[in-house]
């Protein structure tokens, strides 16, 4: 026997120093579940303000919630909340807090019937609807009731009357009464017939809508039939005080109830999806039925109360039982759990390896080694280590039957069943892992080095990392060797190969677990996920990439291509080939993943890195895992595939703590300050587990992951049209497809309102025109005052120079002689003062005008005067009679140019004995004519000739002002010009636009030529 020098006591010190440290990160209290043969029983009796005592009348809706009556009246439960109906929240309920509510029966669409104190009550939805009343139903309430095929209520009430009511409130209640208060048991059969139990022998049937009186069997001996139950394969199981019967093909089989100390008397029964009937009694708990054998369960084994009220199978195969202190859930387990209650030899299993043989091998944390087998009905097992409180860090198996154990003290011993322990090794650092080779040779992990022993001598393996923790071989021969820094491989011709951890600057992590998945494809389960080391890229998959957690302890791979990992929360449960897609990199992260937790029956506590191993599979293909404070085995072909998403609805929106009732037309004022909506997903078996996610369309860029938060709040909105959005999955499922969404409409402020808002820029528009026109008005005046004082200064000083050098010019012009050449030459530069003289005073007069009085008449009747002043031609101007009007002084200005530019063509090429100019002031416009009496023209010949611009600048001018000139004219018979100016500057439009429009169409029939 060989080993290494020195003493290991201190090191032994560091290593349980170490040992804790490297426990589990996460350390959560964990409430242990209650189990009772394959169901996990949850117990609600109270929640916030609502109290689940006198729980009854269970009724679950197609819509997945739980309906029950109970002391805080009307209640419905998603799987996490109770919600009473009540005055408060249901106006039809309003006057009646102190009413009681039944539910009864749901309708074909859905509707929940509910029996009170004042009525028949129908909800659909969150909307509570009175649809029918009586004065009796107040001493006389209904309590149960069924639906007919033809969507009838019939129900019954607490003295035994039976009434038929339909969807409009029409209500009949039928001749005769039933025997006894106990006839409050009805159910409907395959055929739509619905039986009642009326006691003292009295059974009843509904058929066509005519209640009959069945006759029973003879020697059927059912004394008092309280309950009756229409099972699916067509039988009729009946509830007496000692026993349930089955009556079919008109056989009627007993079966007597277990012997019991309370009162055992039927109150309830149900069939669940399996076929077995569950029975209630009054007193002595509940049973369920398998045909042959009856199982019972009491409140000593964890239901709320042994006084049943009510039984309910859900979708979702749950058993709801309804006593009278609460309410209980009897949950299936897919799991089959084992603790110390059923022969564990502790609370924490630790390490668990099985033998060639069969057998268990247990190695606690706290101490020990234990052998034995593991079985529902009961485990056993002996302790086979010398120290109970000696500890084991690691087991395998040996190839000569039993395992290998290894110690913190270095020791590594072999323990077979039934014999005793072999001390193979000793005086080794604390030894991490064993691994024994098809050749026989033990590989022996350290944490201090890597070491192989055969026939009793050892033999040091020199490695890159002497920490090491696990050992693995795969499906080649290879070994795998794993430490702090990385992984080696050992081929079987002995080559080496060192892959580092793929983490920044290469850092350490904890490998937990090494395996195949699948073969040729080697993944370590460590503290930072799964890392692939063998048989593709380097990668890690962890919670990034869809996995509930990063911690991995135990790993197995089922028939199925799926891996089961142990983790931290429990069980989780991937698909090889997604794992081996997502580490490629041609997937994104992991879509189906399954997880068990301890509300799918695991026992409670988070398992540890040392003792192990911590799993191992059958060769039947069952799985087992050790826990944090039991074991369990899981069947991969019974365990359920990732089941559908919850079913997601919004329940109720708040705003600034106001509810509202009408979530159809959500209309939020502009001061609301905080919208608060509530949403949830029904799940009856995995409530607390439901995963949300929302979206409010028009504020969230994204959807925004909520985890198991049920509320989402917003603040402070902007006004606008809002869609909000949610949807659910379970820990087992993807995101819904099916989402549930509600319209938010936020209005606006008065001051950001469109009417509001174009008041204000109306209002802005209006003081800047009028600041406009001020400013336009004080530029005008000054322009005035300058055009005054040039006018003064030309009259004062270049007009009187001019004039006095006319007169000077004028005296020096009689004292010449008639005909000397000097005065030729004077008279014309005094015609030519003349004309300097008249255009100074044109001058002077254009600046003066706009100060005139708007007397355009008397304005065009100067300038004719003066423009034709020198010739024969008489002129008249006419005014028409009627109302006239003011233009703007530029707008006068332009008229008064136009007509004195048609008179001068007149003087020039008219040669005309007459002019009449006419004003005729229109509602619209005003029109000008010019009409003489001249020689007239050709206007198609003047048109052709160049140098004539005097009729397109009267064109122009006429433009400039949006007015219009029109000229006829012959030769010999004169010419008349005609102008138009409108009335409104935005009448001036009016001509631009119907010149474009004519235009447009002259191209138009151009091109369509």
């Amino acid at each position: 026997m060989s080993g290494c020098n020195g003493k290991w006591s201190l090191r032994y010190f560091l290593l349980m120093t170490l040992l804790l440290a490297t426990l589990p990160y996460r350390v959560a209290a964990q409430q242990a579940s209650v189990v009772f043969d394959r169901y996990k029983i949850d117990t609600w009796r109270s929640q916030e303000e609502v109290r689940l005592a006198f729980t009854s009348n269970l009724v679950q809706t197609h819509d997945g919630y739980l309906w029950l009556s109970s002391q805080s009246g009307l209640v419905r439960f998603d799987g996490v909340r109770f919600k009473a109906f009540t005055a408060d929240n249901s106006p039809a309920l309003r006057g009646r807090t102190r009413i009681i509510t039944i539910p009864l029966a749901q309708d074909r669409e859905g509707g929940l019937w509910v029996g009170s104190g004042s009525g028949l009550f129908r909800i659909a939805g969150d909307q509570v609807q009175l649809v029918a009343t009586n004065e009796s139903f107040k001493a006389d309430i209904i309590n149960a009731a069924a639906v007919d095929p033809e969507d009838r209520l019939w129900a019954v009430t607490r003295s035994g009357r039976v009434f038929v009511i339909d969807r409009s409130g029409h209500q009949r209640e039928l001749r005769g009464t039933l025997v006894s208060y106990s006839g409050s048991s009805m159910t409907v059969d395959n055929n739509g017939d619905i039986w009642i139990a009326a006691g003292e022998g009295a059974v009843y049937r509904i058929h066509g809508g005519q209640l009959t009186r069945i006759a029973l069997p003879k020697g059927a001996d059912m004394r008092n039939p309280s309950r009756v139950y229409a099972a699916r394969d067509g039988s009729i199981w009946f509830g007496t005080q000692t026993a349930i019967a089955r009556w079919k093909d008109g056989q009627i089989q007993h079966f007597p109830l277990p012997a019991t100390k309370g009162f055992g008397a039927v109150a309830a029964m149900a069939e669940d999806a399996k076929g077995t009937l569950w029975v209630g009694s009054y007193g002595a708990g509940l049973h369920w039925f398998d045909g042959k054998h009856f199982r019972s369960v009491t409140r000593a084994d964890g239901l709320s109360d042994d006084r049943v009220i009510d039984i309910l199978p859900d979708q979702q195969g749950n058993i709801w039982v309804a006593t009278r202190d609460g309410l209980s859930r009897f949950r299936p387990l897919e799991v089959e759990a084992f603790t110390a209650r059923t022969g564990l030899p502790s609370d924490m299993p630790g390490g668990m390896l099985r033998d060639a043989d069969g057998g268990v091998w247990l190695t606690p944390p706290t101490g020990g080694l234990f052998y034995g087998h593991i079985a529902s009905a009961g485990s056993s097992f002996q302790r086979v280590s010398d120290s109970p409180a000696e500890l084991v860090l690691s087991m395998a198996p040996a190839r000569q039957g039993g395992v290998w154990v290894g110690r913190p003290n270095g020791d590594v011993s072999r323990f077979a069943a039934g014999q005793p322990a072999e001390l193979s090794y000793e005086g080794l650092p604390p030894v991490t892992d064993l691994l024994e080779d098809p050749a026989g040779t033990l590989w022996i992990a350290t944490w201090r080095g890597l070491f192989r022993g055969h026939d009793g001598r050892l033999e040091p393996v020199k490695q890159k990392d002497d920490f090491i923790f696990r050992l693995f071989k795969d499906s080649s021969g290879a070994i795998w060797i794993a430490s702090l820094t990385g992984v080696t491989r050992i081929n079987p011709v002995g080559d080496e190969t060192f892959v580092p951890w793929p983490t920044p600057q290469q850092t350490g992590i904890r490998p937990n677990v090494l395996f195949e998945a699948p073969k040729g494809t080697v993944w370590v389960g460590s503290d930072e996920g799964l890392v692939r080391v063998g048989g593709g890229r380097i990668c890690t998959v962890a919670v990034k990439e869809g996995l509930p957690e990063s911690w991995v302890g135990a790993a197995e791979v089922d028939d199925a291509g799926r891996l089961w990992l142990g983790q931290l929360g429990g069980l989780t449960r991937i698909r090889v080939a997604e794992l081996i897609a997502v580490a490629d990199g041609k997937l994104a992260g992991l879509v189906d993943v399954g997880s068990f937790k301890s509300l799918d029956g695991l026992p409670g506590g988070d398992p540890a890195a040392w003792p192990h191993p911590s799993s191992y599979q059958e060769p039947s293909g069952k799985l087992w895992f050790a826990m944090g404070h039991g074991i369990v085995s899981v069947d991969p072909a019974r365990a359920r595939p990732v089941g559908a998403a919850p079913k997601v609805y919004i329940d109720e929106v708040a705003t600034d703590g106001v509810r509202h009732t009408d979530l159809d037309k959500l209309v939020i004022e502009p001061a609301t300050r905080r919208i608060d909506i509530r949403y949830t997903g029904v799940d009856l078996s995995h409530g607390p587990d439901v995963r949300f996610r929302y979206r409010l369309d028009g504020f969230d860029p994204d959807w925004i992951d909520a985890g198991t938060q049920r509320v989402a709040s917003y603040t402070r909105l902007a006004p606008g049209t809002y869609r909000f959005r949610v949807s659910a999955r379970d820990v087992r499922g993807q995101w819904s497809p099916q989402e549930s969404h509600i319209t938010l409409r936020v209005l606006a402020p008065f001051y950001l309102k469109a009417w509001f808002i174009a008041l204000v820029i109306l209002t802005l528009t209006l003081v800047l025109w009028m600041y406009h026109r001020a400013a336009l008005r004080i530029r005008g005046a000054a322009i005035l005052d300058e055009r005054n004082r040039l006018a003064r200064d030309i009259h004062d000083s270049l007009l009187q120079g001019f004039g006095g050098i006319a007169l000077q010019l004028h005296a020096v012009d009689q004292q010449l002689v008639a005909q000397s050449p000097e005065r030729a030459s004077l008279d014309r530069i005094l015609n030519l003062v003349d004309r300097t003289l008249t255009d100074a005073r044109k001058v002077v007069w254009d600046i003066r005008l706009p100060t005139e009085a708007d007397d355009l008449a008397a304005s065009i009747h100067v300038s004719a005067h003066r423009i034709l002043a020198d010739t024969d031609t008489v002129v008249n101007v006419v005014c028409a009679p009627g109302v006239t009007y003011e233009f703007a002084a530029d707008v006068r200005r332009q008229i008064r140019s136009i007509v004195e530019e048609i008179l001068v063509n007149v003087r020039k090429h008219a040669q005309a004995a007459t002019v009449v100019i006419q004003l005729e002031y229109l509602p619209s416009s005003l029109r000008i004519t010019v009409r003489d009496d001249g020689r007239g023209f050709d206007a198609a010949v003047v048109a052709k000739r160049l140098g004539h611009w005097g009729l397109q600048g009267i064109r122009e001018r006429a433009k400039c002002i949006g007015g219009c000139v029109a000229l006829d004219s012959q030769l010999g018979t004169g010419t008349e010009v005609r102008l138009r100016v409108p009335r409104w500057r935005w009448l001036r439009w009016i001509p631009g636009i119907a010149t474009r429009v004519r235009r447009l169409r002259a191209r138009t029939a151009k091109i369509s030529q």
